[in-house]
């Protein structure tokens, strides 16, 4: 009788035959160079199991790259440069691999094979990474659960890349978007902000698209882009909003977004001192808010690996994301290896390229130089957004924040304020100007900014041309 609790040797995920046929159908095809094209397309060398295996893909890849023709001498002189011959069997194996295809028209089916157990045998790695890491203790909890999640996502993902696409079934479905896009009067194609002027120039934010939004401290860069978040949260309760706010606690964002939904005094919420139909305001504020599907995380020197991870589990859980805000680009944490420049470059390739994955328009909140003051005109250009060019280069739109009355208050600072003024300074108009706008116009939307309130507002125009109402 057979002993149950008798240890079992477990191999590691192989299948040496495919291995094997997805070489010898290299070797076998009359050409070479189009079956390499389309199996590079699944498989990298690591993929394959046994080590000779991985040395003969990796010179036929090398032969493919400088344009040599691919057959059992070439691979062997290309193995012979590096002494490698042998540790693959020679060139008597590399000819016995010719003949282990059973039909050398099924190399894609073969390579599929192969890739589905270097995948599993990944994600055995990356589990036993984790278990390891998890009894050592050495790797802090959140980092070590970020790092196996990203990795879990890219065994998920599968295959690198995706093959062409020809151009006349892109230009079905493009027909089939402007079709639907003649359908409508509304010029918004994409995700609406709430504000028809900024709308009319980018026509609507785009999946896919990264937006920055640039100024000055305490101009109220944050306040604009809290107001987009809710605007679009309350007009479609559905869609789910994410805020990552790396500068401001969680109460902190809800308070303002409360203020200006109710037309609150955020003075008078900061210290309790509510009147009755402020109370009343922030019951329906409340209410209102509570209704969508705005998500907040707060975590400090969060990192763009952390911030993708919990997107993607969020979108398996939720559904497709509307919006995604990062307050803000620079104070997101970087590998530490090298300069900050280069890190920043690095995080805002990763920012677009998230949102590329995630189909969602992404607006991260980005800081301006100093250089901006020395100027007099105080207007905001590409140049002046903070440590790195690249932040410019790979936004699809960048928009900067500008309020006349910003500056001028700084210059009146040691002046005697007339108290009759403070209402009237409490309402400025701010330009949200578009610099760059991939997919449109530049431009200048204005609209108005009542600071109490931490709220923007549009600006109506009154039909007797005496400015705006």
């Amino acid at each position: 009788m057979p002993d149950n609790n008798q240890n079992v040797a477990i191999s590691a995920p192989q299948d040496i035959s495919a291995e094997q046929a997805v070489l010898g159908s290299i070797l076998l095809s009359t050409d070479p160079t189009d079956l390499v094209a389309q199996v590079s397309t699944v498989l990298v060398p690591e993929d394959f199991f046994r080590t000779a295996h991985q040395l003969i893909y990796r010179a036929i890849l090398s032969l493919d790259e400088s344009q040599r023709a691919i057959d059992v001498l070439t691979i062997t002189d290309e193995l012979e440069k590096n002494n490698q011959v042998e540790n693959v069997g020679g060139m008597a194996y590399l000819t016995e691999l010719a003949t282990s295809v059973p039909v050398a028209g099924n190399a894609m089916y073969y390579a599929r094979i192969v890739k589905e157990k270097s995948l599993r045998r990944e994600l055995i790695d990356t589990l036993q990474e984790g278990t390891q890491g998890s009894y050592t203790g050495a790797t802090d909890i959140e980092e070590l659960v970020s790092d196996i999640s990203t990795k879990l996502d890219s065994i998920n993902a599968g295959e690198k890349t995706t093959d062409f696409k020809d151009i006349a079934e892109v230009v079905t479905r493009s027909f089939e978007q402007i079709e639907a896009n003649s359908g409508t009067d509304d010029q918004v194609t994409g995700l609406a902000t709430g504000y028809p002027a900024l709308d009319n120039l980018t026509t609507g934010f785009h999946g896919g698209e990264m937006i920055i939004v640039a100024a000055r401290p305490a101009v109220g860069k944050t306040a604009f882009v809290l107001n987009i978040a809710q605007r679009v949260a309350v007009a479609d309760p559905g869609l789910p909003v994410v805020i990552f706010s790396l500068e401001m606690p969680d109460t902190a964002l809800v308070n303002r977004m409360l203020a200006a939904e109710g037309n609150i005094n955020s003075q008078h919420m900061r210290t309790g001192s509510l009147d009755p139909e402020e109370w009343n305001s922030l019951a329906v504020a409340m209410g209102s808010l509570s209704k969508t599907k705005i998500f907040i995380d707060d975590t400090p020197g969060i990192k763009v690996n952390e911030i993708r991870s919990k997107l993607r589990r969020l979108q398996k859980k939720e559904g497709q994301i509307g919006l995604v805000i990062i307050d803000y680009l620079q104070l997101i944490e970087g590998s530490g290896s090298e300069g900050r420049q280069q890190e920043v470059s690095a995080i805002s390739r990763s920012i677009k390229k998230m949102a590329m994955e995630l189909d969602t328009p992404v607006i991260a909140l980005s800081q301006l130089s100093r250089s901006v003051e020395q100027r007099q005109d105080k207007r905001p250009m590409l140049s002046d957004i903070r440590e790195s060019g690249s932040i410019e280069q790979d936004a699809d739109i960048v928009a900067f924040l500008y309020r006349d009355d910003y500056y001028r208050e700084n210059e009146d600072d040691d002046s005697p304020q007339d108290p009759r003024d403070e209402e009237q300074q409490d309402v400025g108009e701010i330009e949200v100007i578009i610099e760059k706008n991939r997919s449109g116009a530049r431009g200048t939307a204005r609209l108005l900014f009542v600071k109490s309130y931490n709220k923007f507002s549009n600006i109506e125009y009154r039909d007797d041309g005496n400015g705006f109402g």
